[in-house]
């Protein structure tokens, strides 16, 4: 994580300065603040909290399926938050990824026994 955020800070800092530059620099407001704040504490920290968690629980074998679901949530969040229609192809892939998981889910109870 600490080498993905020094890269990433490094890789957006000429886009930042070319924009102080241009524009100036201004103190985010308050609701900008609250988005910040937002993204910091869930999807950034509680998330991989979570995840850790659920890895430990699981095993890492069984937790790296579930990493298939995060085109779905996405999907799902791209539906009720921004509006997007549910298509055919969205259910296709809900389908095929819930199938793979309890394929997978049940294989392994059986090379278990």
């Amino acid at each position: 994580m600490f080498v993905l955020t020094c890269s990433a800070t490094v890789f957006a800092a000429p886009f930042y300065a070319v924009e102080i530059l241009r524009d100036g620099f201004r103190m985010p407001g308050p609701e900008a603040w609250a988005i910040i704040a937002y993204t910091a504490i869930f999807p950034s920290m509680l998330s991989q909290m979570f995840f850790i968690r659920g890895v430990a629980m699981l095993g890492a074998n069984r937790a790296s399926l579930f990493i298939n679901l995060v085109p779905i949530f996405g999907a799902i969040l791209a539906v009720l938050i921004l509006g997007e229609a549910f298509r055919l192809y969205h259910l296709a892939g809900l389908a095929l990824v819930l199938g793979g998981i309890a394929m997978a889910e049940r294989f392994a109870e059986h090379r278990n026994r």
